[in-house]
């Protein structure tokens, strides 16, 4: 069975094409769960109607008591499924037919895989391909073959984006509802618990179009114009991969490369708490593990922790 999650708020500009992409898969699913986080435009409308227009029985829209934001409405939607592979869908993207059948026909072929993301192209708004745009630190594979993603590689950093992503149902009693809105998100845990029960892979083919956009949640919060120099949320966001890492080191058997970044984690959140420039000197002297963790930013992470302290 396939259930497909989607989390959606605000999202009547696209949510019908990415519908109309998970209905027209060349391998049916055979559940969507809809959960909707009090949005204020005709999305759940538009759900709704497009599910009666179709008679799709087993698609359903629920919408949250309160928003909750957009990690904590994933975990709500995949605590609902019933597939053995599930599927995780934002509202704005495109998949393309073969996504459903090449990722499930993957993950039956290898058991041990039980969290396997897929290469995507990027569109704009009015879907054309963005040339060159994929950042996803892989290379340019895109050949069909399974690359296999390490632990350490996720320790600091998420550079799996959640809507390429199918798990099997079994790693679904170790996703814990830890709120990672302000920096590693719901893909993150995924893909570490991934590694740590058996597994975390990806597919070298492109499977589905990832929509650039100022409206969509992830991006407009990294977009430079929409960014607000909000120090209380940088510390926020550092707490709650503090709180992360420090669930999965629980799980994990290689326990120290994970309290290391905690460590230095912390230190960071102390700067920024009592803007300590000796603290800040002594950080100085860990550019390593900021590029280690930050993809090679670490200058600028260095930097921004500064900015964020002492700017205006």
């Amino acid at each position: 069975m396939i259930s497909v999650c989607l989390a959606s708020y605000n999202g009547e500009k696209y949510i019908e094409r990415q519908l109309e992409s998970i209905l027209n898969q060349n391998l049916p699913v055979d559940e969507v769960i809809i959960c909707d986080d009090r949005s204020t435009d005709e999305t759940v409308q538009i759900c709704k109607d497009f599910i009666r227009k179709n008679n799709l029985e087993n698609w359903n829209v629920y919408v949250n008591d309160k928003n909750v934001g957009f990690c904590l409405n994933f975990y709500g939607a995949i605590e609902k499924s019933k597939g053995d592979y599930i599927f995780v869908c934002d509202q704005d993207d495109e998949w393309l037919p073969s996504k459903t059948e090449e990722m499930v026909k993957t993950l039956k072929n290898n058991p041990d895989i039980k969290v396997l993301s897929s290469r995507y192209d990027v569109i704009d708004e009015n879907s054309k391909i963005i040339e060159n745009s994929g950042v996803t630190y892989l290379g340019d594979k895109f050949d069909g073959s399974i690359e296999y993603l390490t632990e350490e590689s996720f320790i600091g950093c998420s550079y799996i984006r959640g809507f390429s992503l199918c798990f099997t149902a079994d790693i679904k009693k170790y996703i814990k509802k830890i709120d990672l809105k302000d920096l590693m998100a719901h893909d993150w845990l995924i893909c570490m618990i991934g590694c740590i029960v058996g597994k975390t892979a990806v597919l070298n083919t492109k499977l589905a179009h990832y929509r650039y956009h100022l409206d969509n949640v992830s991006l407009s919060a990294m977009n430079k114009q929409n960014r607000k120099r909000s120090i209380e949320k940088r510390i926020r966001g550092i707490k709650q991969s503090v709180e992360g890492h420090s669930y999965i080191m629980t799980l994990s058997d290689n326990k120290q490369p994970i309290k290391k970044f905690i460590d230095f984690e912390n230190k960071r959140i102390k700067f920024l708490e009592r803007k300590n420039i000796f603290t800040f000197i002594s950080l100085g002297f860990s550019l390593k593990q900021y590029n280690r963790y930050y993809m090679g930013n670490g200058l600028r992470v260095y930097l921004g922790d500064f900015a964020y302290a002492f700017g205006k």
